[in-house]
C-alpha cells in the first residue's frame, strides 16, 4: 500500500483493532480474554472500546481476518473448522459481516491450494478435470494462476471456450460447500498426479538450501565436497545466491547494500524472514533508518508472499551486479585464507 492510499485510508491501530474483536466477541468472552491483561493494556484496550464508532465494514473485516491470520500462524492448534468459524463469526458479526469475511478466508486458502497445482502439466489437469460440471471446471480455471490457467484452457476442447470464460467472467464469489467441493478436487487431483509422475528433484538446489542454513563450518563441508567433484561444488555455489546470505556478510558489503536497496525493498523483504537474518541486517543501520524500517513493516501488516519473495529476487539481482562489478565482495561461506 503506497503513502497516497494510505492518507485515503486511514487504518486502525493494533489497540483499535484488538478493541474492535473484542466487541464482537460478546460481554462473557471479551470479559475472559481481558483478565489475562496487564493493568496497562486493560486501561488502553477499554479507552479504545468506548471510543469506537462508526466503524466501516472493510476495517472490521480486516480486523477479524488479521486475528485468524495470526492465530492460524502461531497456534498449535491446525485452525477451526468452517463451521465452527462460520457459526462463531456470525454470532460476532452478523451474517452480512461473516459472509464477507469467511469468503475472504477461504478464498485464500483455495488460493494457496491452487498454487501447489501450478507446476502440473497443463494436459494433465486438462485430462483430470474434463469429467466435471463446466461450472466446477470454471471455478477451478478461475481459481488457478492466470498463466497456468490459460495453458490447462488451450488443452481443453476449443468448443468448450467460449462457454468457460463466460461462466468464470459471471463469477462473484462461491458458497462454503462449493469451495469445500473445489477443495476436495484439488486434493484428489494431487493425489492422482503423486501416483501417477516421480516428484522433480533438485538435488544440487536442495544441497545449496541445506549449506545456507548449515550452523556449522560451511567452509570445512564445501572444502570436503569439492574431494568428490569440484563442477558439482561450483554448481551448489551457484545456487546459493539466496537471500539467506546476506546474513553473514562482511560489514563493508551490507554498508553499500544498506545505501543502494530502497527502504521500501528492506521493508518487503524481511517479512517472515527469520530474526538473526533480521538483526544482522539492521545491525548496519544508522538507528533512524532501524526505526523507519520497523514502522513501515508494522504500517503494511501482513502481505503476500509473492510480493515478499519479489522484494528479496529485486535486492539479490542489485547484489550479483554489485558482486559481478566488483563493488562487494559477497561471502557465500568462510573460505580457508592463506597469508
Amino acid at each position: 500500500m503506497n503513502t497516497a492510499e494510505l492518507k485515503q485510508k486511514p487504518m486502525l491501530s493494533y489497540v483499535e483493532q484488538t478493541a474492535l474483536v473484542l466487541l464482537g466477541m460478546g460481554e462473557d468472552a471479551a470479559a475472559k480474554v481481558l483478565r489475562h491483561f496487564t493493568r496497562d493494556e486493560t486501561q488502553r484496550v477499554t479507552k479504545a472500546m468506548a471510543k469506537l464508532s462508526g466503524i466501516k465494514s472493510d476495517s472490521a473485516n480486516g480486523a477479524i481476518q488479521s486475528f485468524f491470520d495470526d492465530f492460524r500462524q502461531h497456534s498449535g492448534i491446525r485452525g477451526a473448522s468452517k463451521e465452527y468459524l462460520s457459526k462463531t463469526l456470525r454470532k460476532a458479526l452478523g451474517n452480512d459481516l461473516a459472509k464477507g469475511l469467511l469468503n475472504t478466508l477461504y478464498g485464500d486458502e483455495i488460493s494457496n491450494n491452487m498454487q501447489r497445482l501450478q507446476w502440473v502439466e497443463s494436459d494433465v489437469l486438462a485430462r483430470f478435470i474434463a469429467k466435471e460440471h463446466p461450472q466446477m471446471q470454471a471455478i477451478f480455471l478461475a481459481y488457478l494462476p492466470a498463466e497456468s490457467s490459460s495453458a490447462v484452457l488451450k488443452c481443453m476442447p476449443q468448443d468448450e471456450h467460449d462457454e468457460l470464460l463466460f461462466r468464470i467472467a459471471q463469477m462473484q464469489d462461491i458458497d462454503h460447500q462449493v469451495a469445500s467441493d473445489l477443495n476436495d478436487l484439488i486434493e484428489r487431483c494431487i493425489e492422482q498426479v503423486s501416483v501417477s509422475q516421480s516428484a522433480p528433484l533438485s538435488g544440487v538446489k536442495q544441497v545449496a538450501d541445506i549449506i545456507n542454513r548449515f550452523e556449522g563450518d560451511r567452509g570445512s563441508l564445501m572444502e570436503m565436497l569439492k574431494l568428490h567433484d569440484e563442477d558439482v561444488v561450483s554448481e551448489i555455489e551457484q545456487n546459493m545466491f539466496d537471500f539467506m546470505v546476506l546474513g553473514r556478510q562482511p560489514e563493508e558489503t551490507m554498508d553499500r547494500l544498506v545505501q543502494q536497496v530502497p527502504m521500501e525493498l528492506w521493508s518487503l523483504a524481511l517479512k517472515g524472514a527469520e530474526i538473526q537474518l533480521q538483526l544482522a541486517i539492521k545491525s548496519v543501520m544508522p538507528q533512524r533508518m532501524v526505526k523507519a524500517l520497523e514502522d513501515d513493516m508494522e504500517v503494511r501488516g501482513a502481505v503476500p508472499l509473492s510480493r515478499v519473495e519479489r522484494a528479496r529476487y529485486e535486492i539479490m539481482q542489485m547484489v550479483r551486479e554489485l558482486d559481478e562489478a566488483d563493488e562487494i565482495e559477497l561471502v557465500l561461506y568462510d573460505e580457508p585464507r592463506v597469508e
